[in-house]
């Protein structure tokens, strides 16, 4: 049996509110409440219980929520497109549900991902795991974050025909995310001092890249409403796989950029991919265009805690002209992205021009 009572969604608020995000914001308390609830159902005192409304509110609504608030969209143009109607208050609700969960999965990866990067701030706050009574606490925390996406998926979905379609998306999506992790924190090998650039290929940053964000920042969204909206074909997620996956790389490399040349006060965070020693998208280019000297250089100042070597860094960038190589890649990518939703006929192409209008040319 579902752990709990009849859901009743908080429909009077989704009425009310105006915008998506403000319809997708009147969920999280019922969702967090249940998930809370079913924690004290499984005799977590109310210590415990309490700690983790704490960890929610802290670590989950605070983001721009671009993923959770698409899956409303999603699903608004497929059933537009497929029944010529908008969707129900009750619809919306369900729809946002799905979104939390997204939500959830990326507080999961973000709490992880910070303790392992030694991150400082997140959202514009202090990392979870850098609040002094959290500290490693913060792992378990993140388990359990991922644990009350598939109770959430059981409460709401699970007597739904598409139920185990739901889950294994989400269960593939987690998977495809943490080999992306992997191939990221295994581009340098950990117990040399010394920095070893020759990882750092085109190759192995688009496959991190499709795997630690094109699938669960694009795909999952997108995946969700075409099986929420009953979408069959097989063909159909091919080619919504494909365009999600070109519209990451495209994201992704924007985050890269962001994170040098961004404007931490727009940004919410200040970038560290330099100092984290990552295989980031400049330090690619960088290395496809340096001479021996350059290299040098960049050997001698990369992956280092120090304002100044990263300075040097930022500098030989310039110099290199990688903010006009950004901007050339940035109108190429969009060509490129928009040439395939030209041949979209499988499914409606607004579903992928209403994520495209979203990040083209962005600045956060």
């Amino acid at each position: 049996p579902p752990p709990f009572k009849t859901i009743s969604y908080p429909i009077a608020q989704i009425a009310k509110a105006d915008k998506d995000k403000d319809k997708f914001l009147a969920v999280y308390p019922m969702l967090r409440d249940e998930m809370l609830e079913h924690m004290s159902n499984n005799e977590m005192p109310p210590e415990a219980v309490e700690w983790c409304k704490t960890m929610m509110d802290y670590t989950v609504p605070g983001g721009k929520l671009n993923r959770g608030v698409t899956v409303v969209a999603v699903h608004r143009t497929l059933i537009q497109a497929n029944e010529n109607r908008d969707l129900t208050d009750t619809e919306v609700a369900r729809a946002s549900v799905l979104g939390w969960a997204i939500e959830f999965l990326q507080a999961f990866f973000l709490v992880a991902d910070d303790v392992m990067d030694a991150s400082e701030t997140r959202r514009g706050q202090p990392c979870w795991y850098k609040l002094p009574h959290v500290k490693n606490i913060a792992i378990n925390d993140s388990f359990l974050l991922e644990s009350y996406v598939f109770t959430m998926l059981k409460t709401h979905f699970g007597k739904e025909e598409y139920y185990l379609h739901l889950l294994e998306l989400f269960l593939q999506v987690i998977q495809q995310t943490e080999f992306g992790q992997l191939l990221d924190l295994t581009s340098q090998d950990e117990a040399s001092d010394e920095i070893d650039l020759s990882r750092f290929t085109l190759e192995r940053y688009q496959k991190i890249v499709k795997y630690k964000t094109a699938f669960y920042t694009f795909y999952l969204p997108v995946a969700i409403g075409m099986i929420t909206s009953r979408v069959e074909k097989e063909e159909a997620y091919d080619l919504a796989k494909s365009i999600c996956c070109q519209m990451g790389e495209y994201f992704q490399i924007q985050d890269d950029y962001l994170d040098c040349f961004g404007d931490p006060e727009v940004i919410g965070k200040v970038g560290t991919d330099i100092q984290d020693n990552k295989c980031s998208w400049l330090v690619v280019q960088a290395l496809d265009r340096v001479t021996p000297e350059q290299r040098a250089v960049l050997e001698k100042n990369y992956g280092q805690w120090s304002d100044e070597k990263v300075s040097i860094v930022k500098a030989l960038y310039r110099d290199l002209g990688l903010i006009k190589i950004f901007e050339d890649y940035e109108e190429q990518s969009y060509k490129l992205i928009q040439e395939k939703l030209d041949k979209v006929d499988l499914m409606p192409k607004d579903v992928f021009e209403l994520l495209l209008k979203k990040i083209y040319k962005r600045s956060k």
